[in-house]
């Protein structure tokens, strides 16, 4: 990228993670604050499902991770779980408190609210720690439960409790998740959820949201291309990389500056993200598409050249993690040989490279060169990883860190008011908006009376593994949940073929009833859609008009839509 004068990376970021992770660091100056689930006594598992993500961190791991769950219930730690469906872990939480989607930012201001118009917040480290108390006070001074309950469906007093008891249990900790970046208003959502953070003391102490050791790596070797001139850099400049609606409306608008060429790697633009016509369109317009990849995909069927990469089981690879035991560096080592003419993601690129004289000032010309690379500023050598496999490369975590070095923020404080957002244009606080441009209300008498939103079966991973006959047995379709009320008012038949339908498009799914969803909710799997599988694809149905101002996420947890009897 550097080496072509490129700013322009992009991918699925802006639906995954980096739009919590922008929120994050605005408030708290680190991208993500882990919990301490080994010293907490209340969690909030807000828009995340960990018992069927089997994820429950970001970057972090813990020891036992099957057993976190029950260790809480062991140690008499409460759980609540705040989610429009009831997931595994909503169903195994002491409460369920049933949110409509994308309303997150009202129950944050709301919580706030409740918790300054009590005086439960923490008052010590508030006047010590933080900067903009009086104006979020005065920001959420109307922002009521009664307020907040009209836009989320939560009964006022309900979330009046859960302010409370977030509040007054100490310590406690706030799990948030992937439901929180497919809506058009998620980084302020997350906003919320890093002031509630800040706003009870709940920041960096045991059993709170805590900043764990992570590795220091190196950074990819790469020349410096000025972020300003990155594609919707001046509509989008808070990103940490060019979200994909930037990427694509260039394209579409046949821009000067647009991109005439684009390498695809470990994505699948054309199937995850919203509005997969439009997107098809878009990557149709670049002149040359290049997927490195090891299955057909959606976006290989439209690469002017495919090359096959290797699997994760055919090549060395590694992560790092963080602990509360410390950062610690976990390696893959291949078990078999790169099938037909597969090779290394690395080799490929730096033969590409060395190809067409670009290769100078690479740091590595292989997969092992590329991890030596990496993981040198950790001081653990690959040898060593291979003896070992898992290597701890920094001491346990420290807690009150910002004690001695305060926080990343331009203030060097957790910024209820941002700084850094009031900077490029956008509010200093969080505003609540509408989660998916223009309001459900109003397209509802438009012949799509359902809200839709999606979820990923937890058999498979993404768009990935549905061409594994093994694993499409016991899951070989993608549904479409459905309450009984709504399928006995349109006389559906549970496995029955439906048309769903939204202003975008139409597609063809089985029915599946469950009361785990509200009258006037559908739920539809997420993934299908590549050959290999030849099913139903989601996307066919999302909006990507509308998309948040910040991180481009874009609506696909919340959009209306009709279900039909095909019969």
């Amino acid at each position: 990228m550097g080496a072509f004068g490129s700013p322009n990376f992009t991918g699925a970021a802006n639906l995954c993670m980096v739009p919590r992770m922008t929120a994050f660091k605005a408030v708290t100056g680190g991208i993500r604050a882990e919990p301490d689930y080994d010293n907490t006594r209340l969690v909030l598992f807000w828009g995340s499902d960990p018992l069927t993500t089997e994820r429950y961190g970001a970057y972090a791991a813990y020891n036992g991770m099957h057993q976190v769950i029950p260790r809480l219930k062991e140690r008499g730690a409460r759980m609540i779980s705040i989610d429009p469906f009831r997931s595994k872990t909503a169903a195994r939480a002491d409460k369920w408190v049933r949110i409509r989607p994308g309303s997150d930012v009202a129950l944050g201001l709301a919580m706030i609210h409740v918790i300054i118009q009590e005086s439960l917040y923490d008052r010590a480290f508030v006047e010590a720690y933080t900067g903009g108390f009086e104006a979020l006070a005065d920001h959420v001074r109307d922002c009521n439960p009664a307020w907040a309950e009209t836009l989320t469906g939560i009964p006022a007093k309900t979330i009046e409790e859960l302010a409370k008891t977030y509040a007054t249990t100490k310590p406690a900790t706030i799990y948030e998740g992937n439901g929180l970046d497919m809506v058009a208003n998620g980084v302020d959502a997350v906003r919320t959820v890093a002031i509630l953070i800040g706003l009870t003391g709940n920041l960096d102490v045991p059993g709170g949201n805590v900043f764990m050791p992570f590795a220091r790596q190196s950074s990819l070797p790469t020349k410096a291309v000025p972020r300003e001139k990155r594609i919707g850099y001046d509509r989008l400049p808070l990103f940490m990389e060019v979200p994909f609606p930037a990427i694509k409306s260039s394209l579409l608008a046949e821009e000067e500056h647009r991109p005439r060429a684009m390498i695809v790697h470990h994505c699948n633009p054309a199937l995850v993200q919203a509005n997969e016509k439009r997107t098809r369109q878009a990557l149709e317009k670049v002149d040359f598409l290049m997927v490195n990849d090891i299955f057909p995909t959606a976006t290989t069927a439209l690469a002017d050249l495919v090359l096959p990469i290797s699997s994760d089981f055919e090549s060395y690879g590694y992560r790092a993690y963080s602990s509360l035991q410390g950062g610690f560096l976990a390696l893959a080592r291949p078990v078999a040989p790169p099938a037909g003419k597969s090779r290394p993601v690395f080799e490929v690129e730096y033969e590409l490279a060395e190809r067409m004289g670009l290769h100078n000032g690479y740091s590595f010309k292989d997969t092992i060169g590329w991890l030596e690379h990496m993981i040198r500023p950790t001081g653990v050598s690959f040898e060593q990883l291979v003896e070992e496999q898992i290597v701890y490369a920094t001491p346990p975590v420290q807690f009150r860190k910002y004690e001695q070095s305060g926080f990343g923020t331009p203030s060097g404080k957790v910024e209820f008011y941002s700084t850094e957002f009031e900077s490029k244009g956008y509010s200093p606080l969080p505003v609540y908006s509408a989660p998916a441009g223009e309001s459900p209300d109003a397209q509802s008498g438009k012949g799509f009376p359902l809200l839709g939103s999606t979820k990923r079966p937890a058999h498979f991973v993404h768009t990935k593994f549905r061409n594994i006959k093994a694993l499409t047995r016991s899951y070989p379709d993608p549904l479409v949940w459905l309450h009984p009320k709504d399928a006995s008012e349109r006389k559906i038949l549970e496995g029955s073929e439906v048309e769903v339908s939204s202003p975008r498009g139409q597609i063809i799914l089985k029915a599946k009833f469950t009361e785990d969803t509200r009258p006037g909710h559908i739920w539809i799997d997420f993934g299908w859609g590549n050959p290999t599988d030849g099913k139903a694809n989601i996307n066919v149905l999302v909006d990507d008009t509308h998309f948040d101002p910040v991180s481009g996420g874009t609506p696909h947890r919340l959009f209306v839509c009709e279900v039909r009897n095909r019969s």
